[in-house]
């Protein structure tokens, strides 16, 4: 074999290694990418929040979630609201396992309450979205929502206040079932 075929094919080898390579990281890369909400993502799925209280919007919004490195776990939301009744919050300030009845946390009628809201963490099929509800005589609640990125999901947080998610339809899709 002469010096310039020997070449060709050492090129030819060296090319089909480096595409074979860029193929493999690639892969990797999503299968070690996350769900993350970002505005910054490309292609989004939009996620639609909403946060009620006994049945009434007190919050909602739409935001941006894609695949990615978890170092693009930026989301964040905050908002404020006032129940006209009082809300009994249960399990935050509770001792686990001291075998007692949880009374629940009471907080007065008209008390102003600030909402933050948080990736907490992205999984390979979900989010992790920390919720906080904290008013002028505390922290009542810290806890994690799972919001998942194909279907529906619900948590109460306190008796009659819910944080749901859901997945946008996209354009041409029915609201209900997703489907054109």
């Amino acid at each position: 074999m002469n010096v310039k075929a020997s070449r060709r094919s050492l090129g030819v080898v060296l090319l089909s290694t480096s595409l074979a390579t860029s193929a493999l990281q690639a892969q990797d890369q999503y299968q070690y990418s996350v769900w993350v909400w970002n505005a910054r993502c490309h292609d989004p799925t939009i996620i639609t929040i909403r946060v009620g209280l006994d049945g009434a919007v007190v919050y909602r919004a739409a935001i941006p979630i894609c695949r990615w490195e978890r170092r693009f776990e930026t989301g964040r939301a905050s908002f404020r609201f006032t129940p006209r009744r009082s809300i009994v919050w249960y399990g935050y300030r509770s001792d686990e396992g001291d075998s007692t009845r949880d009374v629940g946390d009471t907080t007065a009628a008209n008390m102003p309450f600030e909402m933050d809201l948080w990736q907490a963490g992205g999984e390979t099929d979900a989010i992790e979205l920390g919720f906080s509800a904290l008013a002028s005589d505390g922290l009542h609640m810290n806890s994690i929502h799972v919001l998942w990125p194909t279907k529906p999901s619900a948590t109460t947080i306190a008796p009659g206040l819910v944080l749901e998610t859901w997945p946008a339809p996209k354009p041409g899709q029915s609201p209900r079932t997703g489907r054109p």
